[in-house]
Order: structure tokens, then C-alpha cells, then sequence
């Protein structure tokens, strides 16, 4: 079941590094920190780091917004599903398939490892974001399973300035 999910994220993630959804003006910035946590502690885990252009967009359907970095082979995917109009405060990671949660965010992270690509699809942690002005920040601390290699990944991202984006995106969950 868990390698079905990173199967349905995988073209999404893909189509963001081709550069879906980025809208014009100025970008945000993402900074992003991903540990990949070994089951051998005595080797120390490894880190990435990377910092991209961020954009947001609306939710077509009104059920939140589409926060997004990507440079390269690596990005940072959030849905945050608020539940009304309110864009600001804390929200919880939701469970993979978790449609009917009335506020939460559901994430994805893709990243390169020597030429070997990886995704995970967030399964715990929190969101914070706030809104000024049109635009956005966020802090993202989360984790989740990466299924190619069965150890926990966790996420340390910061979201700055990102501009909500004219345009809207299709947020309707597909049920396969």
C-alpha cells in the first residue's frame, strides 16, 4: 500500500520539476533539510539540503491551497486543506487518504540520491504558516516512510514569501 502512494506521487512531483504550477511574478524561496534516518545509528544519518524557488496556488475547488518548491531533483509538495477561509495557523500532517479531515496538509518530498531519485509521502508532523500581504510563510517539520530503501525520512522546510498565485489548481483527490 505505502509503495502505491509514492507511485501516485511520483508524476506529480515529476511534473513540478518541470515547472507545473509556477506562476509569474517573484518567487518564494524554500529551504529544505531532509534527514534519512539509518536503522544502523552507529553510521550516523545522512542529510540533504537544498533551497528552491516556492510558489502557491488556490485550490480550484476552494479546499485550500498548493505550496511548492522544486530545484533539480528535489522538492517540497504541501496541500493545506484549511476548512474555511483562514490560511494562517497550525496544521497536522494527515494520514495517506485522509480526504475527510477538515483541516490538515498532506506532503510529499522527492530527492536525488547520486543518480537514484526517492519520494515520501508525509505521514506525521506539522505545518505553521502565516499570510501578509499576498504572501505566504510556512514551517514544515515532518517525517514519513521512504519505501525504496523501508527507513524514515524526516523534513525541516522553510517556506519565505511566497506569493499566492492567480491561478488555481486542480486539488481534487483521484481514487484509484
Amino acid at each position: 500500500m505505502v509503495a502505491k502512494s509514492h507511485l501516485i506521487l511520483r508524476p506529480l512531483l515529476l511534473g513540478l520539476a518541470a515547472g507545473w504550477g509556477c506562476g509569474a511574478g517573484q518567487p518564494g524561496n524554500l529551504e529544505a533539510v531532509i534527514l534519512l534516518q539509518r536503522k544502523d545509528t552507529v553510521q550516523g544519518n545522512d542529510t540533504l539540503q537544498f533551497t528552491a524557488a516556492a510558489h502557491a496556488r488556490p485550490c480550484t475547488e476552494r479546499r485550500g491551497f498548493l505550496l511548492q518548491g522544486v530545484v533539480g531533483g528535489n522538492g517540497v509538495l504541501l496541500w493545506l486543506r484549511s476548512g474555511d477561509s483562514t490560511v494562517g495557523g497550525e496544521y497536522p500532517v494527515l494520514a495517506r487518504g485522509d480526504t475527510t479531515a477538515p483541516r490538515g496538509v498532506a506532503g510529499s518530498v522527492r530527492f536525488m540520491l547520486a543518480t537514484q531519485d526517492r519520494g515520501v509521502t508525509l505521514d506525521s508532523g506539522i505545518v505553521t504558516v502565516s499570510a501578509a500581504e499576498g504572501r505566504i510563510d510556512a514551517t514544515a517539520r515532518a517525517s514519513g516512510l521512504d519505501p525504496s530503501a523501508a527507513q524514515r525520512v524526516a523534513l525541516k522546510a522553510s517556506f519565505a514569501a511566497v506569493p499566492m498565485g492567480a491561478d488555481s489548481s486542480n486539488c481534487k483527490v483521484q481514487v484509484k
